[in-house]
Parts: structure tokens; sequence; C-alpha cells
């Protein structure tokens, strides 16, 4: 019953915080696995085959997990917050537009307000269905204001220093020198 209730308190506070609130657990938490997945993804940007260049990161939405990684990609690109902003809604565009999953598109329509339309213990859907850019933009700033910046700030912390960021830079460039502004959530 115990764990139950956790369960059921940190479920609310994810639907106060909304997807900013998902994206700072993610990244709060998950830095292990978000230093692994750019150490791998560098890895294989090293290969010496064209063939292996390109690299696939797998979603419902890119805007979770995914979505993170891409912007941190993104931010060792030194690509602008705006570019990183825009990429990110592209997937909330996408998902309205009907291109994206059908797993995303399992949305609840009511005009009941969210109080009332919650169900305790259970994500709001309607809150995390989209990506919104002020869920981007607050996580930016988040990063910036707890670490000082996402690059190099929040990527030391993980793990992913400068010698990791330099052969991130280096195997994008050897890849295709223009493929470094081309980093979008589709990476």
């Amino acid at each position: 019953a115990n764990a139950d209730k956790a369960h059921e308190l940190r479920i609310e506070a994810l639907n106060e915080r909304g997807l900013g609130g998902l994206n700072e657990v993610i990244l709060l938490t998950g830095g292990a696995e978000l230093c692994l997945s750019l150490k791998l993804i560098t890895r294989h940007l090293e290969r010496d085959s064209k063939d292996y260049g390109d690299v696939v990161i797998h979603c419902v939405q890119g805007k979770d997990r995914t979505g993170m990684l891409v912007m941190l990609c993104q931010s060792i690109l030194g690509l602008s917050d705006n570019v990183i902003i825009e990429d990110y809604f592209k997937s909330d565009q996408m998902r309205k537009e009907g291109s994206g999953s059908a797993a995303a598109d399992d949305v609840v329509v009511t005009n009941k307000p969210r109080q009332q339309r919650r169900r305790r213990g259970k994500l709001d859907r309607n809150l995390f269905s989209g990506a919104s850019r002020e869920a981007m933009v607050g996580t930016l700033e988040m990063l910036r204001k707890k670490y000082g910046s996402v690059s190099p700030g929040y990527l030391d912390a993980i793990g992913f220093d400068s010698d990791w960021r330099n052969r991130f830079l280096t195997a994008m460039q050897r890849q295709e020198p223009d493929k470094a502004n081309r980093v979008q959530s589709r990476l």
C-alpha cells in the first residue's frame, strides 16, 4: 500500500509540473544513461565506413528521452536555442498533422477542467501528449540555472567531457561537413 501511495504521489507531482518537469526528471536522474547514449553515438560515428554514419533514435514522439538526447547533441554542435526549441516543437506539429505515432494520439478530449478529468495516480495524457516550445525553453533554462550551461556544464556533470565532445564534433564533421548543421529530431 505504501509503494502504491508513493507511486501515486510521484505521478501527481509530474502532472503538476507537466512536460518541463518530466524533462527535468529525465535529465537529473538519467544522466548516466544519456552519457552512455552520447558515447555510443560518438563511437558509431567514428567508424570508418560511411555506411555507419547515420544515427536513428527510435521513439514514439521524439520529445521525452529522445528529445533530451537530441537537444544534447544539438547543444554540442552549437546550435542556437531557437533552432533547438523549434526542432523540438516539430514533434508536436507532426503529431497534430497525423504524421506522428498512433500511440501519441491517445489523448482524451474533454471540456472538463484539468482537476476534474484527472484520475489519481495516472498521468494526464493531455499534459504529456505534445511537445511545446515552453517545455524546451524551461528545460534549457533549468540546465543553465543548475549547471551554468548545457554544454559544457550539464555534459561535464554527466561525464560527457570535453574529450568526448571533441570526438563527437570530429566524427560529425568527418561524416559530411554539412551534417552538423542538419542534426534534427530525426537524427
